[in-house]
């Protein structure tokens, strides 16, 4: 038996849209990081200038002079730059920092000492270097990337159960019970981090990044079903999912990714948190403020929007209307 029109019609369109979805994804991930490039790389030089020109001429590196080796070690700390070049009384010394991304320790261990080779004997430093337990790097992204899966799932699975456009009190209540899931996805993904991947830092900040992380992932989601209704989720996951992961930093720092990803990832969720977990981790003399700010800005437009678009409930007088004009013979 054939479907009727109508069901025809919406199942060609989950078809087509899943298509759509299932190609960007391919695209976005494979764009990002199939071919990872250094793009501005910015690296503290402190020495004479001959130091800086036998760096400068590619648009690979971004020299940053500071004025002695105590400065160029205070901006590694402060994740101002990847890496330094410091001139010695016997020697130049090359100084990475695998924490801030393996990759790009990586690049320079391997790049610098040639390019320096005229300059004088060259010597690799290491600094943050990663914990044996995370050699890769690897586990500050998967936790991000399990806090923001947490955020976009409840509240999808909420609309599906109850629906995608309920009043403002129930929705009120939805953002509440985020709040709730922020804290146990917060701690527990904080508390798995340091047993597995042996993340360095205080696992209450870590929590307290988690939290945010979800909140902001889950509000601007049910903000965008209030939008868009079951639509809405749909466009959380092109966000978060297909553009948001691979732009996020954390297989590859931003500066390793092409322009888009490189442009974005820094002001989406899980770039965000990727930063603050690594500067929690890792480097604590780093701010924090920038991917605070990040997560702030998306959970208080979650918000907004959820309670501006969600629906007024309806006032008594309203309700007593539509009951007596049901009753109505």
């Amino acid at each position: 038996m054939l479907p009727d029109r109508a069901t025809a019609l919406r199942s060609a369109a989950a078809v087509v849209a899943v298509t759509v979805v299932g190609l960007l994804f391919i695209a976005s991930y494979a764009g990002a990081l199939h071919q990872p490039k250094p793009h501005d790389v910015p690296i503290a030089v402190a020495g004479p200038p001959r130091l800086a020109a036998a760096l400068g001429g590619t648009s690979a590196l971004k020299v940053v002079r500071e004025p002695n080796a105590a400065a160029a070690h205070r901006a590694i700390n402060q994740r101002d730059v990847y890496g330094a070049v410091i001139a010695g009384e016997a020697s130049i010394d090359v100084v990475v920092a695998p924490a801030a991304s393996l990759a790009i320790a990586t690049l320079l261990r391997a790049e610098l000492p040639q390019r320096l080779r005229n300059a004088g004997p060259v010597r690799v430093t290491v600094v943050h270097p990663l914990p044996a337990a995370d050699e890769r790097g690897i586990v500050p992204f998967y936790v991000a990337v399990g806090w923001v899966v947490a955020g976009y799932l409840a509240t999808s699975l909420l609309g599906i159960a109850f629906g995608t456009r309920p009043g403002r009190v129930r929705l009120a209540w939805r953002l509440v019970s985020c709040v709730a899931l922020g804290v146990l996805m917060g701690v527990g993904g904080a508390l798995l981090g340091h047993a597995i991947g042996d993340l360095g830092g205080s696992w209450v900040g870590l929590a307290a990044i988690g939290a945010l992380t979800v909140f902001a992932v889950a509000a601007f989601t049910l903000a965008l079903q209030a939008v868009f209704g079951i639509l809405g989720t749909g466009v959380a996951i092109l966000i978060f999912v297909v553009l948001g992961n691979p732009s996020s930093g954390g297989p590859f720092a931003f500066e390793l990714l092409p322009g888009l990803w490189r442009t974005v990832g820094p002001y989406i969720p899980t770039g965000a948190s990727v930063t603050a977990i690594r500067n929690i981790a890792y480097f604590p003399a780093a701010s924090l403020w920038p991917a605070l700010a990040v997560l702030l800005v998306w959970a208080g437009l979650g918000v907004a929007a959820t309670l501006g678009f969600g629906r007024a409930p309806r006032s008594d007088a309203h309700m007593q209307a539509a009951m007596a004009s049901a009753a109505a013979p």
